[in-house]
């Protein structure tokens, strides 16, 4: 764990060619200095790799809970493992107590820099690029993580194995960094902001809602995407209160006023995606790259259709040994018994109108007579309106119940049961708490419980059904990475649904 260093501003100094950060990163030269600090090309001394290294201010994290909050973020970014995503690959503090953060080396330039020598991206260009930079966010958001201050300086671009326009999306939780820092010291200004740069900060931003909303970086991609195409951004002021005001009360001017070659299919993508009302937004990052496959951006892959991680492996083991049981036990009749709590209902309900599976959010609304209320209990048929649609609209492997436990992990994160100080270990033991939150019967317990790994099961249920159980697999993964643990497994070993005598739960973790 990072623990603060009382040092003030006045420790900033640029690091000198030949200094060494961390014991091992050799500062080779200075690639760029901002307002939280600067960025070098340095050399890991151990095994001769080249790395960037982003060193932060040491006063914006003067208090050991933004350095906590800084480290949970960093260990959520280096899990992300995405083509697009700069890997993280170490952090820790300087000897002058600045939080750093080494991330792998890009040859490349940034968006901002080809705008400045171009001033108009051709638009399948622009689009081919932007449709990478939503590849990865629809990624990181399924991680629960929001970028919050997306930019064309944070938008690299490469060439990878002869492909040229390649994108290297970084500084994932860089914003939450500045929002805690600032958050502590009361700070809301010019310099000291605590929505992102507030040119692509959307209004709720501004307004200091919804911060881990990904909407939040759908609208910045919105006025990436504009920029690129217009060579001006939608709203500009010298001042900072004007600016506010354009960005809350203006419309964007059409994209005829700086060319006239723009679709107004495009403009229609761009303006909804910058739409100032969150409902009425492009509501994810998938829906905007697939709203721009017509102008560039690559087509979409078919998801799940080889998968490669664990997760949905074992997903995809269970629908299989369940056809190779015996079939009647999926289709038992459903109960009106309480089982299912209302803020479960709740992220189901949120976790498919995203989806924009609109059948499905009908049915689902039917179920429980409407929007839920997070106290009430609701019966089990939730959960079977939940796993026929991903059947019928998904990908039939129950992974929209594991989405829906993912929500909800996070739910319980913002509303303090997940506490922010609680290690994998800690946060394991109290599982079957988690469990009781969210679940009206069956007797949980921690079975075991070591250094990175522990055993869960859940006997006794009268009601026995997989799409519980796999809702809290979600649950149990997402909530142990929000707690710092990498490389996560969480797998069914046994399913009373399935014949076992208990649903056992096999999880696995890797220290920050």
């Amino acid at each position: 764990m990072l623990t603060p260093h009382k040092g003030g501003p006045e420790e900033t100094a640029r690091h000198r060619v030949g200094a060494v950060v961390g014991g091992k990163y050799r500062v080779k030269r200075l690639l760029g200095h901002g307002g939280m600090g600067s960025v070098y090309k340095a050399e890991n001394t151990t095994i001769g790799r080249t790395v960037a290294v982003k060193i932060l201010h040491p006063h914006l994290a003067d208090d050991g809970v933004t350095l906590a909050r800084f480290q949970r973020e960093a260990r959520a970014a280096a899990g992300i493992e995405h083509p697009h995503v700069v890997d993280v690959l170490d952090m820790g503090l300087d000897k002058g107590g600045a939080p750093f953060i080494v991330m792998e080396y890009v040859r490349g330039k940034s968006a901002a820099r080809i705008l400045r020598e171009v001033e108009q991206w051709d638009i399948p260009r622009a689009c081919f690029v932007v449709g990478q930079v939503l590849d990865a966010l629809h990624a990181v958001h399924q991680r629960g993580v929001v970028h919050r201050d997306l930019k064309p300086e944070n938008i690299l671009v490469t060439t990878v194995e002869g492909r040229a326009d390649y994108v290297k999306l970084f500084d994932f939780g860089v914003a939450t960094f500045m929002e805690s820092a600032q958050s502590a010291t009361h700070e809301l200004t010019p310099t000291g902001r605590a929505m992102g740069t507030p040119y692509y900060a959307s209004p709720e931003q501004l307004g200091g809602l919804s911060r881990r909303d990904p909407r939040i970086d759908v609208y910045a991609v919105g006025v990436v995407l504009y920029e690129l195409l217009c060579g001006s951004r939608p709203f500009n002021a010298e001042a900072f209160v004007e600016l506010c005001r354009q960005v809350l009360e203006d419309e964007p001017p059409p994209m005829r006023v700086f060319r006239r070659d723009v679709p107004p299919e495009l403009e229609a993508v761009v303006f909804q995606a910058m739409h100032k009302r969150l409902e009425d937004r492009i509501q994810n990052a998938r829906a905007f790259h697939e709203a721009l496959v017509p102008f560039g951006a690559e087509p979409l892959p078919e998801e799940f259709d080889d998968p490669t991680d664990t997760f949905t492996i074992d997903l995809r083991d269970l629908r299989m040994r369940e056809r190779e049981s015996d079939l009647t036990r999926r289709r038992t009749a459903t109960s009106r018994a309480p089982d299912v709590l209302g803020l479960v209902v709740q992220e189901a309900q949120r976790v498919v109108r995203e989806r924009s599976a609109k059948e499905l959010a009908v049915l689902l609304d039917r179920a429980v007579s409407g929007e839920a209320q997070p106290d009430q209990w609701y019966p089990e048929s939730v959960l079977g309106v939940l796993e026929a649609g991903d059947e019928a609209f998904g990908s039939d492997d129950r992974r929209l119940l594991a989405e829906v436990g993912r929500a909800v992990a996070r739910r319980l994160q913002a509303e303090g049961a997940i506490s922010s100080d609680a290690t994998p270990e800690l946060l394991f033991a109290r599982t079957g708490e988690l469990w009781s939150r969210c679940f009206a019967d069956g007797s949980p317990q921690v079975k075991e419980l070591g250094l990175g790994y522990g055993l869960f099961e859940v006997k006794a249920h009268p009601r026995p059904r997989l799409s519980r159980a796999v809702l809290m697999m979600g649950l149990l993964d997402e909530a142990i990475s929000l707690v710092g643990g990498r490389r996560c497994e969480v797998r069914l070993a046994k399913a009373e649904a399935l014949g076992d005598s208990v649903d056992l739960y096999e999880a696995s973790w890797s220290a920050g």
